[in-house]
């Protein structure tokens, strides 16, 4: 009768669904609407506990500011109208579901942005990072902005005009840990933002014509591809079956962008 008990016990445990309030889309959407909204301190709150995944060196904060240099990077996003497609979903479980009852879900979200609203403008890697740049090169990329796939999300800016990023600041250390006697001591790493070794992110660089003469910020507008629509495709992670399901990382699939000749697809590969 207890071996019953205890198969009886087990089957419901393997059988029953979450609770409603850990369904990844809702925290999902949920998510999302809290990055539209601006509400970074509240977009964190649904990553889980940092122990438990990869974060950036920086904190959480990393991801929704562009002076992070981080690539996954959501500033475009924070505080900007945008629409959210319907999600799709899909769940797996860990090898040990039956003892650890730890579930993974991944939570696809399509976004798109109206050409009469916000369209974030696609910057080619040098301007983006400060480089100036010849003008034949910058019409090469407008004409294939799917031949640079590196940082897209860091490219993607709300304008063009000076002043959107904060000027450069000190490169910081972080002092490294005490190496035991006798071994050779650590070298320092680098901590907070403008990592060293990192591209970090920069106002739009000057697109030089052969006269010398850059290009205003409206002729860099007409010219620039814009991002029609993107997947960003959600992580979430259940440790246990009385826990909730949280963000335990993000990436983006795809950017589609509008350019002169229609339009053109960037898939990242992280």
């Amino acid at each position: 009768m207890v071996l019953a008990g205890h198969v009886v016990a087990l089957f419901l445990i393997v059988l029953c669904p979450a609770p409603a309030s850990a369904d990844p889309e809702a925290i999902a959407r949920l998510f999302v609407k809290r990055v539209q909204a601006g509400d970074v301190a509240g977009a964190k709150k649904l990553f889980g506990d940092p122990k438990l995944r990869s974060q950036p060196r920086a904190g959480d904060d990393a991801y929704f500011v562009y002076e992070s240099g981080e690539s996954r990077n959501l500033a475009f996003l924070v505080g900007r109208p945008f629409d959210v497609g319907p999600l799709s979903m899909r769940e797996s479980r860990s090898e040990w579901f039956i003892i650890d009852g730890v579930l993974y879900a991944y939570v696809t979200v399509p976004l798109s942005f109206r050409p009469e609203g916000y369209q974030p403008y696609l910057l080619p890697p040098q301007t983006a990072f400060g480089q100036k740049m010849p003008f034949s090169a910058f019409m090469n990329f407008v004409a294939a902005p799917e031949s640079e796939m590196r940082d897209v999300p860091l490219r993607l800016r709300p304008g063009v005009e000076p002043g959107l990023l904060p000027p450069p600041g000190p490169r910081v250390a972080v002092p490294p840990p005490p190496a035991p006697l006798g071994a050779r001591p650590a070298m320092s790493s680098p901590g907070g933002f403008g990592l060293l070794g990192m591209p970090t992110p920069r106002d739009p660089a000057s697109v030089l014509l052969p006269s010398g003469e850059a290009l205003t910020p409206e002729q860099l507008k007409r010219l620039l591809p814009r991002l029609r629509r993107s997947t960003l495709e959600l992580h979430l992670v259940r440790h246990g079956r009385l826990a909730s399901f949280t963000i335990s990382m993000f990436e983006f699939n795809e950017f589609v962008v509008t350019t002169p000749r229609g339009e053109a697809s960037l898939r990242v590969k992280w």
